[in-house]
């Protein structure tokens, strides 16, 4: 794997350390009487999750070698990209309130991310990322 491929993975999954901040938007949802509809909530528990976990798994992205790695690697990218999706769909069922965020800027905002995580996730199944984590 280049230096280049590395670099570009590392920066990808590090652009989403932004959800780690959803943690702060758990209490605006309806059920603790906040403004968010309720279905926010899913979404944005498993982006704090995910967010917390990022360091970690750049860590052992940096670190450590090992095809149970790279399959830890594969599986966080994946699950962060179903769960920007889910939060495109929560948008569009239980759209937020205007007050807290346009439209366009949840859907543009998530939309990048996905395409980030997507990215990050296709990069792990080149053949070179394979094989360096194989050895």
């Amino acid at each position: 794997m280049t230096q280049r491929v590395r670099w570009a993975i590392a920066i990808l999954m590090a652009a989403t350390l932004f959800r780690v901040q959803t943690v702060l938007f758990l209490p605006t949802v309806e059920m603790f009487g906040g403004p968010a509809p309720d279905g926010w909530f899913g979404p944005w528990l498993s982006d704090a999750i995910l967010g917390f976990l990022l360091p970690v798994m750049l860590f052992l992205f940096w670190t450590w070698r090992g095809i149970r790695v790279w399959g830890m690697l594969v599986g966080y990218n994946a699950v962060g990209a179903f769960d920007y999706s889910q939060g495109l769909i929560t948008q569009y069922i239980s759209p937020m309130p205007a007050e807290m965020a346009s439209p366009a800027t949840v859907y543009g905002g998530i939309g990048i991310f996905v395409v980030l995580q997507l990215i990050a996730l296709w990069l792990l199944f080149r053949r070179d990322v394979v094989a360096h984590f194989k050895t």
